[in-house]
């Protein structure tokens, strides 16, 4: 009997072909086994990267903490200091308050005490130099009674001690120091300015003037009175000014006295020129 050439054929062609569809299989099984491995290593490269990053900023996060304890405390101390300081520059600004108060009281009673020290005083301008011959005093007792009058006083005039200005002698044909003159009796010196003020005053063909002797404050003082002053001579309204500075004015029979120039000023506007 013949052999069946195409059973010989198949069963022959079944072992490839069984073959050929087993080893894909195989395959995919061991690729499928490899995925977790894979997996595996990504997600601990992933985490191993994460954990440095995460260990690199916590290194610096403590830093920062480091950083920012070690400022509070500088800021604390600065504050405290500032709070010192504070309390101090109180305690200082009182006792400036303090100090200049008493400075100011001080400060008027010099120039109080310095200005009754000169109560009795008189500068004498223009008196070419020389003339006194070294011997002011003298020279000063004999040259006012002459100026003035002798008739005005009843007796010679009595000056403590008389000077030039303390300061070097002028080339000639200067202008002369000032004598500076302290007289005895301060009556004698009032009657000196009242009469030096209605005439005028030569010596050997010298103008001669006569000033009280005032220290520079109540100079300035006074001499911010000028202008009231004026007003009232051009109305011919009786006034004196008064030491140091007190503006003394005659109305409607009555006396008003003002240490304040600008209210001065405000009363003739106000009430003498009406």
């Amino acid at each position: 009997m013949p052999l069946k050439p195409a059973k010989a054929s198949k069963s022959s062609g079944q072992s490839p072909t069984s073959c050929n569809v087993a080893n894909p299989t195989a395959s995919q099984a061991t690729t499928d086994d490899d995925v977790p491995l894979v997996w595996e290593k990504i997600s601990n490269k992933i985490l191993s990267t994460i954990n440095e990053r995460f260990d690199k900023f916590e290194g610096d996060f403590r830093s920062l903490q480091t950083s920012v304890r070690e400022f509070a405390a500088r800021v604390e101390t600065v504050e405290c200091q500032a709070r010192d300081h504070d309390s101090r520059l109180c305690s200082l600004e009182a006792a400036v308050t303090d100090l200049q108060k008493t400075n100011k009281a001080l400060k008027a009673k010099v120039n109080d005490l310095e200005g009754r020290s000169r109560r009795n005083n008189i500068k004498i301008i223009g008196i070419p130099e020389g003339e006194e011959k070294g011997r002011p005093t003298e020279f000063v007792a004999s040259l006012i009674p002459k100026l003035l009058g002798e008739s005005h006083f009843q007796g010679p005039l009595v000056i403590d001690r008389a000077h030039r200005a303390l300061k070097p002698r002028p080339p000639d044909g200067e202008r002369p120091r000032i004598i500076i003159a302290r007289v005895h009796f301060f009556q004698e010196k009032e009657l000196i300015l009242r009469l030096r003020r209605d005439r005028t005053l030569d010596y050997n063909g010298h103008k001669v003037y006569i000033f009280p002797d005032y220290t520079a404050e109540v100079m300035e003082e006074r001499r911010a009175f000028s202008d009231v002053m004026h007003k009232l001579r051009e109305l011919k309204v009786t006034h004196s000014l008064r030491f140091p500075a007190r503006l003394r004015i005659q109305h409607n029979g009555q006396f008003k006295t003002f240490i304040d120039p600008a209210e001065a000023a405000k009363f003739v506007e106000t009430s003498l020129r009406q």
